[in-house]
């Protein structure tokens, strides 16, 4: 992230726990990244994006909230913030989780059990990726991507190696409605086949990645190496 922007981003933190807020401003300020508000409750974070302005949310969901709260927050503060990108903290094991973040419009999702300087680091590429992703493609894409939860729960499958068919036995619908959600989730992505739509549900923490095959190929986050 250093040098590819001129001045340090803003950004606000929840997490429950006093210790890892006061240890977040210096990590990272590491990568360009000011941490001007924090929070030990997420019910607070829109009313501090909003007023601080901030462009990055930080919510650690791990203790809590749900999966349902925490859809709810993440969604009111990107609906008082249409500019925002957050990025969400949650137990790696916890899908319904990391779906719910994705579905309310968080850019990524980080496991909270790594170690917190890598967390930050992770943190604020997703987040420099993200915005640079959004600078480059200019007016003619939407502002941010919202997956449904439907849409998110298929790409997941789908990311797994499972046919249409397979899907749709699984979620208990048609091949044709697999398809149309596919359809709609492809769109919104800008991606173009299910191995390009793979690749962003393991960017994203959707799947593990061990569990992922495409066309023989084995994915992997993006920038990991081998």
């Amino acid at each position: 992230m250093r040098g590819e922007f001129n001045k340090a981003a803003t950004a606000v933190v929840v997490d429950s726990s006093p210790l890892r807020l006061q240890l977040y401003k210096p990590l990272l300020a590491q990568w360009q990244v000011d941490v001007v508000a924090v929070s030990p409750t997420a019910e607070r974070a829109a009313d501090l994006a909003e007023v601080s302005a901030c462009e990055l949310l930080v919510i650690d969901a791990g203790e809590s909230p749900d999966s349902r709260t925490l859809y709810r927050l993440l969604r009111r503060a990107h609906k008082r913030c249409p500019e925002l990108i957050s990025v969400v903290l949650v137990e790696d094991a916890e899908q319904v989780a990391v779906e719910s973040a994705l579905a309310a419009g968080a850019c990524a999702t980080v496991d909270r059990s790594t170690d917190m300087r890598q967390a930050a680091r992770l943190v604020a590429e997703a987040f420099s990726a993200y915005r640079l992703m959004s600078a480059r493609e200019g007016a003619g894409m939407p502002a941010r991507t919202r997956l449904t939860r439907r849409e998110i729960e298929i790409l997941r499958l789908v990311a797994e190696g499972r046919s249409n068919r397979e899907v749709g036995q699984l979620l208990w619908v048609t091949d044709q409605t697999v398809k149309f959600h596919l359809a709609n989730a492809y769109r919104k992505l800008g991606v173009r086949n299910r191995f390009e739509a793979s690749q962003w549900a393991v960017t994203r923490g959707l799947v593990k990645v061990g569990h992922v095959s495409m066309g023989g190929q084995r994915l992997r986050p993006a920038g990991s190496r081998g």
